[in-house]
């Protein structure tokens, strides 16, 4: 550790201070990555049940409401 640290010209403490300062950052952005793909499975899981919903509805929704068009009642012989 000493000769390591002598070559940069750092002292031993400085060296193991930056070591456990970059395992210490590298564990936060893990975490903030853990926690950004847990939102984004709940969003996705959120987004799944309303399309669902959605989809439940459409069943029981008649699509001829919607138009304008109406065809007449009588039928030509």
């Amino acid at each position: 550790m000493r000769r390591a640290a002598a070559e940069r010209g750092w002292t031993p403490e400085s060296l193991i201070g930056d070591c456990v300062a970059q395992h210490l950052e590298i564990a936060l952005r893990h975490r903030v990555l853990v926690e950004r793909m847990e939102h984004v499975d709940a969003a996705l899981l959120a987004m799944a049940q309303v399309v669902g919903e959605l989809g439940a509805a459409a069943d029981e929704f008649e699509a001829g409401s919607l138009c304008r068009y109406r065809p007449s009642e009588t039928t030509v012989p």
